[in-house]
């Protein structure tokens, strides 16, 4: 019996070292997706959901949030940033950095003025009108940055903006290496040279391969970054991450399925979450919806269509949409009907937008007649939507939402699609008429989403012409400048009452985020952030292939000894 638990206590020993090592040195996920990078993995130019991915996990913030929480002013954790202060007013911040962060060289040591660099260079040196830093009011928020000492920096701000911590850990706050990125360039895709194309090397990843074609992404492989600050506590847990790109939601389910990939996200069909739920050999990973869809109004003159400067067409094409119908049959209830910008659950939310109904035919009609529009001369529109793959379902999205406007009898809609980076530039270049798009929070406070009425980088032109922007913007920036729940909740009331009269954009629904992944596969954290961790995503090695293991090497030993023993009995036994 010792000898059989001196056998069994090895094994023992054997299968949590193996399990460990396993884990501990996890070479390789492959995570497959739909979707793609917009233009650049700059902080100081992405801004699209994709981009931000890799920025996250190539770079690094002052803080983060801490993973699976609700993202509140409690969630806020240490990155670059070992504590902070906040003064009394809430007007000056100050934070204390880590020691001994290297950057790529070996050499160079993450300091106070890497961090004044970044924020200057971003909001001063570049300041793209489509970046996030021009887009979110870095400037208007950020008075001046003081390099305290080598590791204490100290950031002076115009207003007491309350969500200012969630806004340091958001990919536009990453840290850049300036060796890389040149104070008034943005970098871009560079062919055949990963360094060159990413200004950021602080991450728990290094960008180590980016192959495009045509603007589109082929190929990303990332891989761990050995002087990441958290690497001796074993992050990343897996050393290479590669992406793989395909076509469509169709060809994303096949690849899961076949095994051709870890894992799946963005974006898959409904319908393919619902299927790939009943399969045993898959795990479907379901997170906290804080994700908004949107539809916007071009109200600059478009020549041969009908200017939608006229807040009257806007709220007459809204009226005819039925959220319900689309997240019944598009999206099957895996989604809720939105009825403001702001998402349900979170301060400031409404229901603003249902004073306009679901499909108020009525309403459209009443709307158009006013403007000569009846059902011998209906109102023709161009409606665009995004063909490939940023969003989910966008094609059967609008073929239902076609139907809908069309129902009205007055209204007669064209559609036309562009992959991402097309539609970015037919956005910039203010050719679609109607056109719809998706937003994720920077950071998570109803201020990341209540600017999008009039945000500039849509190019709608509501700026020039809502009736009621001057109202609008008065409502957002008094939000911005009390820190009381009730305060802001009371601003924002004003607000989306003002956006329902004049509809520069409409809310369609709020979605949650969705991955597939083999059965052994962990670590994957879906909250309210919408951030997707590389980092904790690790592949288990499968416990029963241990177990036979174990059983196939153990046993044997213990049926030889076994064997051993009675022979040597017998032989004593015929002495």
């Amino acid at each position: 019996m010792r000898s059989v638990s001196i056998l069994l206590l090895v094994g023992a020993i054997f299968l949590s070292t193996l399990t460990f090592t396993v884990r501990a040195q996890a070479s390789t996920l492959i995570v497959g997706t739909t979707d793609s990078i917009e233009s650049a993995i700059d902080p100081a130019q992405a801004w699209d959901f994709f981009g931000w991915e890799i920025i996250q996990n190539t770079g690094a913030t002052l803080i983060d949030i801490r993973p699976g929480s609700q993202a509140g002013p409690e969630d806020i954790i240490p990155c670059l940033a070992t504590n902070w202060t906040v003064s009394p007013n809430g007007l000056t911040y100050t934070f204390t950095l880590r020691h001994g962060i290297l950057y790529q060289d070996g050499v160079t040591e993450f300091n106070a003025t890497h961090v004044k660099y970044s924020f200057e260079r971003a909001m001063f040196g570049i300041n793209s009108s489509d970046g996030p830093q021009y887009g979110l009011d870095y400037a208007g928020i950020i008075g001046s940055i003081d390099v305290v000492n080598k590791y204490e920096v100290r950031f002076n701000l115009l207003i007491p903006f309350s969500p200012f911590l969630q806004l340091m850990s958001c990919q536009a706050s990453s840290i850049v290496n300036p060796a890389y990125a040149p104070y008034n360039t943005i970098i871009n895709y560079t062919a055949g040279n990963a360094r060159a194309s990413s200004p950021m090397d602080l991450g728990p990843y290094r960008l180590t391969e980016w192959v495009r074609t045509a603007g589109k992404d082929d190929r990303i492989v990332l891989t761990a970054n050995p002087r990441y600050f958290n690497a001796s506590a074993g992050v990343p847990k897996t050393n290479r991450i590669i992406y793989e790109f395909y076509s469509d939601s169709t060809a994303l389910r096949l690849a899961i399925e076949g095994g051709d990939i870890d894992i799946a996200f963005r974006q898959l069909a409904a319908d393919d979450i619902t299927a790939l739920q009943a399969n045993s050999n898959l795990k479907v990973w379901q997170g906290t919806g804080a994700a908004i869809q949107y539809m916007i109004f071009q109200e600059e003159a478009i020549p041969g269509l009908t200017r939608l400067n006229d807040s009257r067409l806007r709220r007459a094409i809204a009226a005819a949409i039925n959220r319900t119908k689309i997240a019944q049959t598009v999206f099957i209830n895996q989604v809720q009907p939105l009825y403001s910008m702001i998402p349900i659950g979170m301060t400031g939310h409404t229901e603003a937008f249902k004073v306009l109904g679901d499909a108020n035919y009525t309403y459209t009609q009443s709307l158009l007649a006013q403007l000569g529009f009846n059902s011998t001369n209906k109102l023709q529109i161009e409606m665009w939507y995004e063909s490939s793959g940023h969003y989910p379902s966008s094609g059967d999205q609008a073929a239902l939402l076609k139907a809908q406007l069309e129902g009205s009898g007055v209204i007669s809609v064209t559609l036309k699609s562009a992959d991402w980076p097309s539609y970015r530039l037919n956005r910039n270049n203010g050719i679609m008429q109607v056109f719809f798009y998706g937003w994720y929070p920077d950071y998570v406070d109803p201020d990341n989403y209540a600017f999008l009425y009039w945000a500039s980088w849509l190019n709608h032109h509501f700026i020039e012409y809502g009736e009621h922007y001057t109202q609008m913007l008065a409502a957002y920036n008094g939000a911005r400048n009390v820190t009381s729940a009730a305060g802001r909740t009371s601003f924002y009331a004003q607000l989306e009452s003002y956006s329902v009269q004049d509809c520069p954009v409409v809310p369609i629904y709020q979605g949650s985020a969705w991955a597939v992944s083999k059965k052994d596969v962990q670590g994957v954290v879906l909250d309210i952030s919408q951030a997707w961790r590389n980092w904790l995503v690790v592949p288990e090695f499968p416990i029963g292939i241990l177990a036979v293991f174990l059983i196939a090497t153990i046993l044997p030993l213990l049926l030889a000894r076994n064997l051993l023993k009675k022979k040597h009995a017998m032989k004593l036994k015929s002495l």
